[in-house]
């Protein structure tokens, strides 16, 4: 085997290998990498979701004690419109 023949074989040696090497990249670490930047996006969507559930958490627990007062205010003004009813009768 001469020098040329052996120069031959080792760049086709290694065309073959970096070949392998791209192969092996697109078909198992490029997905890899897609599902991590879907996983970390999912993430993000979940932690908004829970900041947006608590803020309309904290809205109707404010919202249940104004109904609360009002339902409160009202009965206040019936008893008052029964008591007025009374006095006219």
């Amino acid at each position: 085997m001469d020098g040329n023949t052996f120069m031959g074989l080792l760049i086709a040696a290694i065309g073959s290998l970096l070949a392998i090497i791209s192969v092996i990249v697109a078909l198992i670490i490029k997905p890899i990498i897609n599902l991590n930047k879907s996983i970390v996006k999912l993430n993000d969507s979940i932690d908004r979701l829970n900041e947006d559930n608590q803020n309309l958490s904290i809205r109707v627990k404010e919202h249940g004690k104004e109904i609360d007062e009002n339902a409160r205010k009202i009965l206040i003004h019936e008893k008052e419109i029964e008591h007025l009813k009374e006095r006219l009768k």
